[in-house]
C-alpha cells in the first residue's frame, strides 16, 4: 500500500508568498501575515483562535495562538484533521505521523501513526461506543480505525480493537489480521505468520494437528482468512481453490497427520485397528497442508497412529479415498491393480499368509513371518510357524493354509501390487517359483495342488533340492480336492512311511543292494494321501526304474507315477 510520508512543518519563503498571493484580497478582516506567520481577525477585529478558516477552496486551522497550524494533526469536534506544511486541510490522503509515545524498547508502540483523511478532510475512526469490528474500504482494501483515528494492525478481535502478546493470534482474542504498522489492510486468503505458542509443550490433541508437527515455541505457520476477513477456524474439510485443508481451533492450518475423532486415551485403547486407522487423514506438509485425496503418499507415520513405525522413523506407503480416510484392513483395487493394507493403513509387500473375512476383502488376520511383522491371530506362537526361510516356508506353509490363510505375493519395496500368474519369489536370499491363481474368489493366491503336472504348495513349486536331485511329495486330498502338499527328502519320506505304513528295509538280494523299501501299492493308491517323486524342475516322475538322489537312492516309479522302492545299490 503507497502512502504519504510525513513532511517536515517548515514553511519556505515561497510558500508564504504564494499564500500571500492567494490571500491579497483580504483587508483588515481577514488574513494577516505577522511575524512569519499567518493569522485571522473576525470582524471585530479580534485574532480567531481553533476554529477553521477558508481561503479559496482550501480550509486552514486557526491554533490556540491564533496562528495558522501546518504540519499538523487537528482535533476539532471530537474529529481529526491534518493540514500540510502550506497549512491546508487534507482530503483523501494517508498520512503518517510520528508516535510521541515511541522509546523503541516497545514493540507494541510503532514509530509512526497511520491515518485516512477523507473526502471532507475528516480522519476515518471508530466509534468509541461500538462493541463490533467495523472496517473501512479504502482503495479497494478494508482497514480498521481506533477512536483516535489511529490505523490498527496485527491481531484485531471482534470487538475492533488491537491484541498484543504472544496469545494475540489465538481464536479467543482475535478474528482478524491486518498487517504489520505500515500495512494495515485487512488480510483476506492466504497468509504466512510467525506466531509464538507458549502452550506447545502441553498440546496433546491429536484431533488437531499434533505437536510432533510444530515441535517448537516459535512457529511459522499458514492462516486462511475468508472474504469477510475472518480467520477460519476449527475446519476438518475446507475446499479452498479445489482442495481440501484442514484448520485447529485457533486458525492454524494443519499439516501431516490429524484424526478428528480420537483423543490419546482412545489411541491407547484401539491403536492398531481399522476403524481407529480410517479416522486419520493426512494433510501434506506443514508449507503445503493440501489434504491427500483419492492418492497414495509414503511418510512416516504420527506416533498415534503407529508408535513403533515413529519411533522407527519407518516410512510406509498409505492410500487415501476420495474422501481422504485412510484404507485400512483389506484389499483394494486402486487403478486396476489389488493392494493389501493392514490395519494401521500400511501397504503391504513382499509374500505374507493373510486371512480374509466371507467378503474377500476385509483383512481378518495378517501372519507374522518374521515375529517382527503386524500383529496376527497366531497358530501357536512365531518361533513355531515362521515362514521367512526356504525351510520354514516348506515346513509350516501347509499350517497357515489349514488355518484358512492363503498366501498373496506383493511384488517388492515401493510396488505393492498383488502378483498373479508365475512370479519368482525371494525368500531370505533364495529365488524360487510361484505360481499364483489368476482368476476366481482368491484371485492371486498362491496354488495349492497340481497345475500341468507339478505340485504347489502355497504357490511354492514343490521341487527337488538341486543337491538332492529327487524328492517326494506328499499330497493329502479330500476326495479330488487337494488340502496340503509336503515335499519331502528321501529320509523323510522312508521314516514318514515307517511311523504311518510299518514300511521298513528288508534287503532281499544282499548281492545287489545294501538297502531296499518295497512300497505297498495299498500305500500309493490311497484316495486320502498320495506320494509322488519330483525332480529339481518339479516335474513328476513317472516309468522310472531308478531315479538316483543325492545320496545314492534310488527311486523305482510306476507308470502311474506310484513308487514302487527305494533302495541303494551295492
Amino acid at each position: 500500500m503507497r502512502k504519504q510520508t510525513k513532511l517536515v512543518a517548515v514553511l519556505s519563503t515561497a510558500a508564504l508568498l504564494a499564500l500571500g498571493a492567494s490571500m491579497s484580497s483580504f483587508a483588515a478582516t481577514g488574513w494577516q501575515e505577522e511575524n512569519g506567520t499567518w493569522v485571522y481577525y473576525d470582524k471585530n477585529g479580534d485574532t480567531v483562535t481553533e476554529k477553521w478558516a477558508k481561503s479559496g477552496d482550501n480550509w486552514f486551522y486557526l491554533n490556540e495562538d491564533g496562528e495558522m497550524a501546518t504540519d499538523a494533526l487537528v482535533e476539532y469536534n471530537d474529529n481529526y484533521y491534518y493540514v500540510d506544511e502550506n497549512g491546508s486541510m487534507v482530503a483523501n490522503k494517508w498520512v503518517s505521523i510520528e508516535n510521541d509515545n515511541y522509546d523503541g524498547d516497545d514493540d507494541n508502540e510503532p514509530v509512526n501513526h497511520w491515518y485516512y483523511f477523507g473526502a471532507n478532510g475528516k480522519a476515518y475512526k471508530s466509534s468509541s461506543s461500538s462493541n463490533t469490528a467495523s472496517f473501512k474500504t479504502i482503495n479497494g482494501k478494508k482497514y480498521i480505525f481506533d477512536d483516535e483515528a489511529k490505523m490498527l494492525y496485527g491481531w484485531i478481535n471482534e470487538s475492533g480493537q488491537r491484541e498484543t502478546g504472544d496469545d494475540a493470534w489465538r481464536t479467543d482474542n482475535s478474528l482478524y489480521y491486518c498487517g504489520d504498522e505500515n500495512d494495515g489492510a485487512q488480510a483476506n486468503g492466504w497468509v504466512f505468520l510467525h506466531i509464538t505458542d507458549n502452550q506447545w509443550e502441553s498440546t496433546e490433541d491429536i484431533g488437531v494437528s499434533s505437536k510432533n508437527t510444530f515441535d517448537d515455541e516459535e512457529q511459522d505457520r499458514w492462516f486462511y482468512f475468508k472474504g469477510n476477513g475472518k480467520k477460519m477456524v476449527d475446519k476438518k474439510g475446507e475446499t479452498i481453490n479445489g482442495k481440501k485443508y484442514s484448520f485447529d481451533e485457533d486458525g492454524r492450518m494443519n499439516a501431516e497427520w490429524v484424526n478428528w475423532d480420537a483423543t490419546p486415551t482412545t489411541a491407547t485403547a484401539t491403536q492398531g485397528t481399522a476403524a481407529y486407522t480410517k479416522g486419520f487423514r493426512y494433510y501434506g506438509s506443514p508449507e503445503d497442508g493440501a489434504r491427500v485425496t483419492k492418492g497414495w503418499f509414503q511418510v512416516v507415520p504420527d506416533s498415534y497412529l503407529s508408535e513403533d513405525d515413529y519411533n522407527d522413523d519407518s516410512e510406509n506407503w498409505y492410500y487415501s479415498d476420495k474422501d481422504g480416510k485412510l484404507v485400512a484392513g483389506e484389499m483394494k483395487t486402486i487403478n486396476g491393480k489389488k493392494y493389501a493394507f493392514n490395519n494401521s493403513g500400511v501397504m503391504l509387500d513382499g509374500f505374507r499368509f493373510i486371512k480374509l473375512a466371507s467378503d474377500n476383502k476385509t483383512i481378518s488376520a495378517i501372519a507374522n513371518k518374521d515375529t517382527k511383522d503386524e500383529p496376527t491371530v497366531k497358530l501357536v506362537s512365531d518361533s513355531d510357524y515362521k515362514f521367512d526361510t526356504t525351510d520354514g516356508f516348506k515346513k509350516h506353509a501347509s499350517s497357515w493354509e489349514a488355518s484358512d490363510y492363503k498366501l498373496y505375493y506383493f511384488g517388492s519395496g515401493d510396488d505393492g501390487s498383488m502378483k498373479i500368474n508365475k512370479q519368482n519369489v525371494d525368500i531370505d536370499g533364495d529365488s524360487h517359483s510361484f505360481l499364483f491363481n489368476k482368476s476366481g474368489s482368491f484371485k492371486g493366491a498362491g496354488k495349492t495342488g497340481i497345475d500341468n503336472k507339478k505340485y504347489y504348495q502355497s504357490g511354492m513349486l514343490m521341487a527337488a533340492d538341486k543337491d538332492d536331485k529327487y524328492a517326494v511329495v506328499k499330497v493329502n486330498k479330500t476326495g479330488s480336492n487337494v488340502n496340503y502338499v509336503q515335499i519331502m527328502t528321501t529320509d523323510e519320506f522312508l521314516k514318514d512311511m515307517e511311523d504311518n505304513f510299518n514300511v521298513v528295509s528288508v534287503v532281499t538280494d544282499t548281492n545287489k543292494y545294501s538297502e531296499e523299501y518295497t512300497i505297498p501299492a495299498a500305500v500309493t493308491d490311497s484316495a486320502t494321501v498320495e506320494y509322488r517323486v519330483v525332480n529339481t524342475s518339479g516335474t513328476v516322475q513317472k516309468s522310472k526304474s531308478k531315479a538316483k538322489d543325492g545320496n545314492d537312492r534310488c527311486y523305482e516309479v510306476a507308470s502311474n507315477g506310484n513308487i514302487v522302492r527305494v533302495f541303494v545299490e551295492n
